[in-house]
């Protein structure tokens, strides 16, 4: 209470000494404080002489006060608005005031001087007020980043230490984990999933439900959260079969009567197109729905909808399932349209004389959806070809470089023995990888026309 009522009492010393920010206000207040010094004039002009002498020159404090509110400019015309009226109340109303030329002069220089010092001293206060301003912008901003960051750090922290494996490690166990049981293989690896993604965004209601035949089984795989249900007649569910992507409310905002049930809906399609699974989330974590995260979420899934299927499945594919990789391309190729994330594809080739080179220990650094095909050049050289989805060329050369120097380091090699052709950028090279791909004996001719519609 004490410091309002102090608060208050500034606001008002503070107003009072600077003047009001109101024009109107302001140029009444000039108005009646020249007129009381016009009055103070006359009143001091019909004393007797003798009295005179003992008075101060008052009537100056009339434009020296305004000049001191508002600045030189005001405060001058005060002053000549106190001669004009000393000169009508000579003429007009009769009345004697003794207008001096010192007094006048006198009056001039101390309003000048008043008025520049409160001119300069108002530029000076206005500095700091703008840099207090902007240094309280910068502590505003900083205290709400410190805040944003310190909140990251706690949920990073918290998902730490309740999640003991890494993206890449989750992917390697459902690998192991789906070559246990062959037969129903999305329903053993449910749960570790639905886990997965979840890492990618945060779901804290969700299930996941096997499709046969673009018909949904309504029993759920796996659940996240104690409240998911099944709602067959939501927009979003209906719409996934057909569009085959990862679909949130914000590709509804046109349907803004529909009700939609879920905030997310990931299908698992396979490398043929076909629908394996479903995820619906009703509740997620909205600041981590970004494209990258939506691109590696659809990515993520098609890698689960293939580990189901035994045929389209295997860490390493074999020099017959050429057609298999070109799949994986062509796959990559509509991601790229559809979610605008690319993929880089580089070739290790053996150049030894002895063709002794192991390629196969590239797979050492296998980063969980990256496909691999061991095949062999038409002149006989062995080959490994890698598929790096949602990869730069910062990175491709990184991984370039960690193989070659692994590589290197274990077989002891010469540098000419090891050859490596790319990166190459597969929607903006697709020329050059169909004609690596025709070397290694897979030419395929849905991707010479998307090469040819590129071009």
């Amino acid at each position: 209470m004490a410091i309002n009522k102090r608060r208050r009492a500034n606001a008002i010393f503070i107003r009072l000494l600077l003047g009001s920010d109101r024009q109107l206000f302001a140029w009444f207040e000039m108005l009646l404080v020249t007129f009381a010094s016009a009055l103070i004039w006359l009143y001091q002009s019909s004393l007797p002489y003798e009295t005179a002498m003992d008075y101060f020159y008052w009537p100056m404090l009339g434009p020296a006060l305004i000049a001191l509110r508002y600045g030189f400019g005001r405060g001058m015309m005060s002053f000549i608005l106190l001669l004009i009226m000393a000169g009508i109340f000579n003429k007009l109303a009769d009345m004697q005031i003794a207008i001096s030329v010192s007094v006048a002069v006198g009056t001039a220089v101390i309003t000048m001087l008043v008025g520049e010092f409160r001119d300069h001293w108002y530029d000076i206060n206005q500095r700091f007020e703008l840099n207090y301003r902007y240094m309280e912008q910068k502590l505003e901003s900083f205290t709400q980043n410190y805040h944003l960051l310190k909140v990251s750090h706690d949920r990073l922290e918290q998902r730490s230490a309740g999640k003991q494996i890494s993206l890449r490690t989750g992917i390697h166990l459902l690998q192991q984990q789906a070559n246990e049981n062959p037969d129903n293989r999305l329903a053993d690896i449910a749960d570790k999933s639905l886990q997965v993604l979840a890492d990618v965004v945060g779901l804290f209601q969700a299930g996941l439900y096997q499709v046969n035949n673009n018909q949904i089984i309504p029993q759920p795989l796996a659940k996240i959260g104690g409240k998911h249900q099944l709602h067959q007649d939501d927009l979003m569910l209906i719409d996934v079969f057909e569009s085959k992507a990862v679909l949130s409310p914000i590709n509804f905002i046109e349907h803004k009567a529909q009700n939609l049930h879920y905030q997310l809906v990931i299908p698992l399609i396979d490398l043929r197109g076909e629908i394996k699974g479903l995820v619906l989330a009703e509740k997620i974590q909205f600041v981590s729905l970004t494209d990258s995260n939506i691109a590696l979420l659809a990515l993520l899934a098609s890698y689960i909808a293939n580990i189901t299927s035994n045929d389209l499945f295997a860490p390493i594919l074999q020099p017959e399932q050429r057609q298999l990789f070109c799949d994986y391309i062509k796959n990559q190729h509509w991601y790229m349209h559809k979610y605008s994330v690319d993929s880089v594809l580089v070739v290790f080739y053996d150049n030894s004389p002895s063709q002794s080179l192991n390629l196969y220990q590239v797979t050492d650094y296998r980063r969980g959806a990256d496909v691999y095909w061991a095949c062999q050049h038409n002149d006989g050289r062995h080959a490994l070809c890698v598929l790096l989805p949602m990869t730069s060329l910062m990175e491709a050369n990184q991984f370039i470089e960690r193989i070659s120097t692994m590589l290197a380091n274990d077989n002891e090699i010469k540098s000419q023995d090891l050859e490596v052709i790319g990166p190459l950028i597969v929607s903006q090279q697709l020329q050059q990888v169909n004609s690596l791909l025709e070397d290694l004996g897979a030419l395929n001719e849905d991707l010479v026309d998307s090469a040819n519609d590129s071009f």
